[in-house]
């Protein structure tokens, strides 16, 4: 007799799943270089970082990555884009929050984790140094999106005496939102409407006016196509 298996369903990149890695992606490598070396006993640790709020000792101090979706809808009215092979495809654009909440088991470690977490992200967009937390979101190929580093809002902030594991321990959290908009493309013939790569996406337009073609059509490459590197002479 064959016992029957639960339905387990797959669930694919979402836009919601490609936000929330990339950020923990971004904050991991821009700490790395904040806290290139751990040195517990000097007081140099860097942050535990997941989407999954910390239930374990070993992931103190922490950031928690969410995100708030607060505006999702098509691109437009009637709005169809074809790939090279005539596949049809739908574009979204959204609104949210990017959250971020740090949290530690004293006062002192929260607070200098919340200093490094803005500075590395808000602080960072005004700074002329390179900032590794804004070219790793920018290099995204399934979601584009630009955020809002000019207003960091804040998110609930408190001190609760007990821990995940059972301790008299007090958490210590702090968090903020920075803005975020943008869009991403997916295909709607596929049954779990899979998310289509924004390396290159073709668009071809035509103007019309009382439903009657006008003016030439027009092609949009998505990114546009940059010419050929030709060296210079010598």
């Amino acid at each position: 007799m064959t016992t029957p298996q639960p339905f387990v369903p797959a669930y694919p990149a979402g836009f919601l799943r490609v936000i929330k890695a990339g950020s923990v992606d971004a904050l991991n490598q821009a700490f790395a270089i904040a806290y290139p070396e751990q040195d517990a006993a000097g007081g140099i640790q860097a942050p535990y970082i997941s989407i999954d709020y910390p239930v374990s000792q070993g992931a103190y101090p922490g950031i928690w990555v969410d995100f708030e979706v607060a505006m999702l809808r098509t691109a437009g009215i009637d709005h169809i884009e074809m790939l090279d092979d005539g596949t049809v495809l739908a574009r979204w654009r959204f609104q949210g929050y990017a959250v971020f909440t740090t949290v530690a088991l004293n006062s002192n470690e929260c607070d200098g984790i919340y200093d490094q977490l803005v500075a590395l992200t808000a602080f960072a967009a005004q700074s002329e140094v390179p900032s590794v937390f804004r070219d790793v979101i920018d290099s995204n190929g399934l979601v584009s999106t630009t955020w809002s580093y000019d207003t960091v809002e804040a998110r609930g902030q408190s001190a609760a005496p007990g821990t995940p594991w059972g301790t008299t321990e007090i958490i210590y959290e702090r968090g903020i939102a920075l803005k975020v908009i943008g869009e991403f493309v997916t295909n709607p013939a596929s049954a779990v409407y899979e998310l289509v790569p924004l390396s290159k996406i073709i668009i071809t337009g035509q103007m019309q006016i009382d439903d009657v073609n006008a003016g030439d059509p027009f092609i949009l490459t998505i990114p546009p196509e940059t010419p050929p590197f030709t060296p210079l002479p010598g």
